[in-house]
Parts: structure tokens; sequence; C-alpha cells
């Protein structure tokens, strides 16, 4: 069978370039379970055109909640072509009555375990609606081959894959519901064995969490020590303020951690159960930059218990401890969370567009200030963090570190936040049109 893997594109008029992306695994796991009987193509739309005038058999999408209604315009068109049309990822994970409008078959949850199954009964005639293993087994991930040059996966990172699960269950996430609980963890061996396989020195960890086991985190370390790699991976600020764990990681070559701060209020660390003052992300952050390891916190406004002082309050912060990297996002309720569910019974969702469900827009009513507040609040902390004087500012701090993968990533924001004025005019627009009251 001829087979086709696609990760669409979002709608936001934004591609990150390719130095700078976080690179996909899931199609890349599909096409190394397929049977070598078949042909398989992978494409990543969001920096590969489809293939025209080609005909499929089966066409497997992988969905996040943003590229939700695109991935359904594509399954229509494919099966109006005579495809079979699989769907899976996060989103349809959490609302398979909806996927399978749209698609032959959902996928829920993980997929290892079902995609052989799914592909016999494709060629036996008997597809099923929905397939989900229930009792999953992460050693069923196998070892990938990277794409060559010019293909799906930028040059500049391998993705790995060494654990899934996360005990933390916080409201605004979903990963303990696709993946569960439980961590669980490849042998230190097999994800090795994928480091040998690799392209690039430059390798990025896609875990939630790779230290949640802290001896099998210490024995991951050190047996990476002798490849010579520059790692990056995303990691608890508690792990950073771990010596021990910490000083195992950058022997091993970590450059870059992407810590999940979400706010800096004390009410919000009560909220997420994190007992991290200020003082403590401030000894983290100077500890990254003692060893020359990229911070890169990420942060979320919109939250019930934020006022509109926290955009002032934050940019604060970021300069005064000179944090080089930072992901500034618009609380999303995604469907399959808490979130989600309390705010549906709170009546507070807007809508369900899910191609503004992209951490930029919001799609909800806040309780600790205003609509607009939050968009001009938010608007105004980008464009002074992303300003030339904003990125300067921090420039000097990076010196010893690493200044180009720095000024490539402000960069890159800046670009992207000089593109939301537009995209928030057409959302009001679009808003006004569909008679949305705020």
């Amino acid at each position: 069978m001829n087979i086709l893997l696609i990760a669409p594109r979002s709608d936001f008029p934004d591609h990150t370039p390719s130095s700078l992306r976080i690179p996909q695994m899931s199609l890349l796991i599909l096409a190394e379970l397929t049977s070598p009987e078949h042909q398989v193509a992978v494409i990543e739309e969001e920096i590969e055109a489809l293939p025209r005038n080609e005909s499929w058999d089966v066409v497997g999408i992988t969905v996040m909640t943003a590229t939700a209604n695109r991935a359904y315009h594509l399954a229509g068109l494919y099966r109006s072509r005579g495809a079979k049309v699989i769907v899976g990822g996060v989103h349809p994970s959490t609302l398979p009555e909806e996927a399978s409008r749209y698609a032959d078959t959902v996928v829920v949850g993980e997929v290892e375990g079902v995609w052989g199954q799914i592909l016999h009964d494709v060629e036996a005639g008997n597809l099923r609606k929905i397939y989900r293993d229930d009792a999953p087994d992460i050693n069923k991930i196998p070892l990938i081959r990277y794409p060559g040059r010019g293909r799906c996966i930028p040059l500049t990172f391998d993705p790995l894959i060494a654990s899934r699960g996360c005990p933390k269950g916080c409201e605004f996430c979903c990963v303990h519901k696709v993946y569960g609980r439980k961590f669980r963890r490849l042998p230190v061996e097999r994800v090795v064995e994928q480091i040998r396989r690799r392209r690039s020195k430059r390798v990025i960890f896609l875990d939630d969490n790779l230290a949640s086991d802290r001896a099998w985190a210490l024995e991951l370390f050190s047996r990476l020590k002798p490849y010579g790699l520059k790692i990056f991976a995303q990691l608890p600020v508690g792990f950073i303020l771990d010596s021990e764990l910490f000083h195992a990681a950058v022997s091993a070559g970590i450059k870059g951690i992407f810590v999940g701060v979400e706010t800096i209020d004390e009410a919000g660390m009560v909220h997420f159960r994190k007992a991290v003052p200020e003082e403590g992300y401030a000894k983290a952050i100077r500890r990254c930059h003692d060893s020359r390891v990229l911070f890169h916190a990420a942060l979320i406004f919109g939250m019930d218990f934020q006022k509109v002082d926290i955009f002032d309050r934050t940019l604060d912060f970021i300069l005064k401890h000179s944090v080089p990297s930072v992901s500034a996002y618009v609380l999303t309720p995604y469907p399959g969370t808490a979130l989600f569910e309390r705010m549906m019974k709170e009546d507070r969702i807007l809508h369900f567009n899910w191609s503004y469900y992209d951490h930029l827009t919001p799609v909800f009513r806040p309780a600790g200030m205003k609509f607009d507040e939050l968009v001009e609040g938010y608007l105004r902390f980008r464009e002074r963090l992303f300003s030339l004087k904003g990125i300067l500012a921090r420039f000097w701090a990076q010196l010893r570190i690493d200044p180009l993968t720095y000024l490539l990533s402000n960069m890159a924001f800046r670009h992207t936040t000089g593109l939301l004025r537009e995209h928030y005019r057409r959302y009001f627009s679009w808003m006004e049109s569909e008679k949305i009251g705020l």
C-alpha cells in the first residue's frame, strides 16, 4: 500500500525557522513500525508541501488542537479520493467522537501497539472506528531512522523519546490523560542505541520530564557523557537546584533546559504545588548561566489568580535576572484538560473554533482581569520583551553561553510578535461576525 503520514500546519501565519523548530517524532515512529512491503511518505506541512497528483491507500494524520480544522479538511480531501484516513494524536485522543466524524479510524492514546493491526485491517477490509491500546508498552517504541538532509526534521536537532507519562496532572495539561500518570522509561541502553543513530551532535529530548526517575536519569546522563552531545530537554526547576543531577547533566553535555515556570505569582506557586520562591528561580538561572546552559522559561498569562499587573511584574523579573529565552503563552483550555471541564461548567469558554486554540489567542473569559486587558497586556509584554531594547538588555549576560542561539530565538519571537496584532484583528472580526459576546 502507498501510505502518506502528515503533520498538518496551523492557521497562524508564521513559520518558525527550521533551525528553531521542535522536530516531530511520532510520524517517524509510524514509518518505522510500517512493514517494508508498504511505501511510506512523511510530510511535516509547516516546512514541506503536500505531494500533488499522487494516489494513496492510507493517510495517517497526527492532530493537535490548533491543527484540528486543517486536519479534518485534509481528511475529507483524501477520503474523497478513496484513501482510508486514520487520525491520532492529542486532540483525537481527547475528542474521539468528534474526530470519528471526519476520519475512517481514530487512534486513542499511544499508537505503537495498534498500528500493525490497523494496516492489517485496512487490507482485510474490516477497519474499526476506534483503536486503543489499554496497556501500552513503552518498549514498543522502535528505534527510528532519521531522515536525510532536506527532509522533515531540521538539521540542527535530532529528536529523542526516553520516557512517557507525568504524575503531576496540572489543570491546563492533558499529558497525564493521553500518556498516563505513571512515569514509564525506556532502558538506558535503548536510549543510547538511538543516540548512536543520530546525524547531529545536537539532540532534543521530547519527554515531558526527563528526570522523574532520579536514579534512572543519573544513569542516563552517565552513559551519554562519551558522545560529546549538545543536549536540550524539558526539566523542572527542582532538577537544576539538585546539584548532583544538574552537574551530571552538564557533564553529559546539556546546553538548554526548557522550564515550565508558568507564573511568578506566589499564588501560582501554591496553585501548582511548587515550593520554589523567586529566589529559587533566581538561583537556578544563575546556576545555568555559570554552567553555560540556556535557561528557557515557559510562562502562561490569563490564569484566574493573575491580575493585570502580572505583565509588568513578569517583565521586571525577566530583565532583572537576564532570562535568556522565554516562551510567553496565553492560557488555553484544551479539550481533555480539567481546565476545559471547569470552564465549561462556569460558561467561560467563548467558542470551539479549534484553530484559535493556539497558546496565543484568548478563547475564554478571564477571571482576574478583563478580556481586553489580557489581550493588550499580553501584546505589550511581548512587544517590550522582544523589542531591540529588550533583546539587547539581556544579550550581554548570554555572551558566555550561546549568543547566536540567543539572538536567533529572540529574533524569531520578535517576528511572531509582529504578526500578533493583525492576527488579533482578524480574530476579533471573526468573533464579531459570529456574534460572540464577551
